[in-house]
């Protein structure tokens, strides 16, 4: 659980203020951002994506305290400045390898009813690119129990779009199922496949 509400209250302030100067932000559907345990789950064309998407979270409700999972080098990145300012924000993982600490944590994390926000595909994703998503987020949720909430952010081409509009859509969370007669591997693979397909969906719904 996130334990120092001021400094995530701060953080969110500055947040805020940046993204509504230097981005035309639309959040769509805010409301299903669910109470409790949850894995945000999204597409990633842009740095700037999971900071959107936390400051897409609060709503009517209230907050809803987020972590991050992220790439292992930000630890150190910058003189490891992203570290010291917001470490216990932050699930650091090492994508090389199965980090199996990360994911004790993140389980750990979602047991005691945190959220946690994940890109599937584990790294930025041009429009148009290919990429197969990793299905430990799958896993995690499956194991402690959380459910997913897909989320949609414009895609962008390097660099962002400064002063662009960008829209975040927010889907409904829903709780992913094992598929009958399949290995566990298999029905991770189905139900991420179908994760990402939900992600885009989401996108087609601006179109209309």
């Amino acid at each position: 659980m996130i334990t120092n509400k001021r400094v995530y209250k701060f953080y969110y302030a500055l947040l805020w203020i940046w993204f509504h100067i230097f981005y035309r932000i639309h959040f769509h559907n805010r409301e299903s951002v669910p109470q409790g345990s949850c894995i945000v789950c999204g597409n990633h064309t842009s740095m700037a994506d999971p900071l959107m998407v936390a400051v897409g979270m609060k709503n009517s409700r209230g907050y809803n305290y987020t972590k991050f999972m992220a790439k292992k080098e930000l630890e150190t990145a910058a003189g490891g400045i992203v570290s010291k300012l917001a470490k216990k924000l932050i699930i650091f993982v090492d994508r090389g390898k199965s980090d199996i600490n990360a994911i004790k944590n993140t389980i750990s994390h979602l047991k005691d009813g945190g959220n946690i926000i994940v890109f599937p595909e584990g790294h930025r994703v041009d429009a148009g690119e290919d990429s197969e998503a990793k299905t430990g987020v799958i896993m995690m949720a499956m194991k402690s129990g959380a459910q997913i909430l897909p989320v949609y952010i414009t895609e962008k081409r390097k660099p962002p779009v400064i002063f662009g509009r960008v829209d975040v859509v927010f889907g409904e969370p829903y709780t992913p199922q094992k598929t009958p007669g399949a290995t566990t591997g298999e029905s991770y693979r189905i139900a991420v496949d179908d994760l990402m397909g939900r992600i885009h969906a989401l996108g087609e719904t601006l179109k209309k």
